[in-house]
């Protein structure tokens, strides 16, 4: 049994190794001790430093990088589109900058574009499965023949059908993509005409979060839920997809390894990406579908440049 010499003498042990920690760190340990905890600060505030300034002469490249790219491309991108027309349709997630990146190099290409849609997450979101299924039933009573066979891309179909064409059966599919408290498709600027492509604009990748980007949409189902519908718009009009494809999930990167018979353009937000965009249009007017981009999937970096008489 311990008796109470037994606790006496561990509590004596215990103050007597206290103390001798508080002699030795007052006295011999002291200036080693507080030597070592300043070097191992400086070493660390020098670090960071060189972090930060590497990550200063990383973004001034990047930005020389884009500025290059843009004055490259006004020497070759000026009428590519001349006569041409795109409507613009903006993911959920998309940056405002990158889509209105877009647009410009689509001016600079001499194109025009017709209006500016967003859609909603009503594509994907998984509680309203069960209306969109039943809400493709209308979409291809107004579509001469649905290449889709799920209802994600028939209603990617209608949309494309909606903003590439001008007759009764359009009117009524804008009609649809509007309706209700929760719509399919808002508005930003009005459809002036119809357009002779499409142009999507999805999200950043998943893993640009870091710089600031918002993430791709949800989980692998809802990428896969606007792969299957952005295939769907690419049935049913000539269509150009931009978006991220750094993450498995990113939309691009789903509908590459789907082998979705869709032009995709990775590298969303950067000079490269935009630049190409109007090349890729012209492309796939031409009845040329690729993949263009630094990520995994893509043929060629850049669509090709067509040929001025």
């Amino acid at each position: 049994m311990i008796d109470f010499r037994y606790h006496l003498v561990s509590l004596i042990s215990v103050f007597v190794a206290l103390a001798v920690g508080i002699v030795l760190g007052a006295g011999p340990l002291q200036n080693s001790l507080g030597n070592a905890l300043h070097n191992q600060v400086e070493s660390l505030r020098e670090d960071r430093n060189a972090t930060h300034a590497q990550l200063e002469t990383t973004s001034a490249a990047l930005n020389d990088r884009d500025a290059y790219i843009t004055a490259a491309a006004a020497s070759y991108l000026p009428g590519t589109l001349s006569g041409r027309s795109v409507a613009i349709v903006a993911l959920p997630d998309a940056q405002d900058e990158d889509v209105e990146l877009v647009i410009s190099q689509i001016a600079v290409a001499g194109g025009t574009t017709t209006g500016r849609v967003t859609l909603t997450s009503v594509w994907t979101d998984p509680s309203r499965e069960s209306f969109r299924s039943a809400y493709s039933g209308q979409f291809a009573g107004n579509l001469d023949e649905a290449v889709s066979k799920d209802s994600s891309g028939i209603l990617g179909e209608g949309l494309a059908k909606a903003l590439t064409v001008d007759d009764s059966s359009a009117i009524a599919l804008r009609d649809l993509l509007t309706a209700s408290d929760t719509p399919l498709m808002s508005v930003n600027s009005q459809l002036t005409t119809k357009a002779d492509a499409v142009v999507v604009v999805g999200p950043r990748s998943a893993q640009a979060d870091a710089a600031g980007a918002t993430p791709t949409p949800g989980a692998d189902a809802t990428g896969k839920a606007w792969a299957a519908a952005l295939t769907g718009v690419a049935a049913g009009a000539p269509a150009v997809i931009v978006g991220g494809a750094d993450d498995e999930r990113d939309i691009i990167a789903v509908m590459r390894e789907n082998r979705a018979k869709a032009t995709t353009i990775d590298s969303v937000g950067q000079a490269s990406a935009a630049v190409s965009v109007p090349l890729a249009i012209a492309a796939v007017l031409g009845g040329a579908q690729g993949s263009y981009g630094f990520d995994d999937g893509a043929g060629t970096i850049m669509p090709p440049i067509p040929a001025k008489g």
